[in-house]
């Protein structure tokens, strides 16, 4: 399949789910019990500093496993911020342009050539693939009972190294690509970073779990994780800033599987992610007011996209 049309298709499905998305919300959008939901964790505050001290946590988790994969001495902020700045720009754009910020912002370093910042960013991108992948088969496996072999796992694993591969085809050169990853997760080393990499999405459950016990889903920290994988997963064909639309549309859908009726699913889907787009606006936000040079570079990476299109 050439790039266009596996972006065709993705387009294609991104839009079917904001369908979806808009039926949902004329059938069970309730305003008044969403403001009761807002008010019922407004008086868990505590509940409410952990789940963004952890979900804040996941981030850093990405940011280490990164500057891990790098190794060249650069400072941590750098990986950390253009982490955040990743995820204000994909919460900002109609398409996810937020692996550009990262890259753009990692080869203006000293030592660090384009292709080396390329590369970096397009494996982190795989592993997270592979991670909610694997955290998605294994979910659909003990929950939904209709997946014979985990074996599919490895079909997950696939379909992303060929998607990434597809979105990166025309910088990465695949045989170097191999030699670099024999070296680098060799041994203990290697398994940090994919650790670091798989507890970030653990850490990223703590966001739907808190919300879903207000709302009335009492999920398992298992069942927390799964729904968050199979989101975030279904990702890939976002069509609006921050995925609006596709993200409801599959963790509505992924609630309900465990249990859940639609109307408190609807309302959890949306409340988790109102939550995280005001994070991800508030930490953009932050790391623009202390290097404000960024904007440049953010405001010429948008650029070249818009070109592009």
């Amino acid at each position: 399949m050439s790039g266009r049309a596996a972006k065709a298709g993705l387009q294609v499905a991104g839009a079917a789910m904001v369908v979806l998305f808009g039926w949902l919300t004329y059938r069970y959008f309730d305003g008044r019990a969403l403001l009761r939901h807002l008010s019922g964790l407004a008086r868990h505050p505590a509940a409410m500093a952990v789940a963004v001290f952890v979900y804040g946590t996941s981030f850093w988790l990405r940011a280490w496993a990164w500057k891990r994969y790098v190794g060249k001495p650069i400072a941590f902020s750098v990986y950390w911020r253009a982490v955040l700045l990743s995820l204000f720009v994909n919460h900002l754009a109609p398409v996810k342009i937020g692996d550009a910020v990262r890259m753009a912002l990692l080869a203006r370093q000293p030592g660090v050539s384009a292709s080396e910042a390329i590369e970096s960013v397009a494996v982190m991108r795989l592993l997270d693939m592979a991670v909610l992948g694997g955290l998605t088969v294994i979910g659909m496996y003990a929950y939904m009972h209709y997946i014979p072999r985990i074996s599919l796992l490895a079909a997950a694993v696939a379909a992303g190294f060929v998607l990434t591969v597809i979105v990166f085809r025309r910088s990465l050169r695949l045989d170097r690509l191999w030699r670099r990853w024999r070296s680098v997760f060799h041994g203990w080393s290697g398994a940090a970073m994919v650790g670091a990499v798989a507890a970030s999405w653990l850490c990223e459950a703590a966001v739907i779990g808190v919300i879903a016990k207000a709302v009335g889903i009492p999920l398992s920290f298992g069942q927390a994780v799964w729904a968050n994988s199979t989101t975030v997963s279904g990702q890939i064909a976002q069509v609006a800033p921050g995925g609006i639309g596709t993200y409801e549309a599959v963790m509505a859908f992924a609630l309900t599987r465990l249990g859940a009726p639609w109307e408190k699913a609807y309302a959890a889907a949306v409340l988790t992610h109102a939550f995280k787009f005001l994070f991800s606006y508030a930490a953009g936000a932050a790391v623009l007011w202390f290097w404000r040079s960024d904007w440049q570079m953010v405001r010429g990476v948008w650029k070249k996209e818009r070109e592009k299109r």
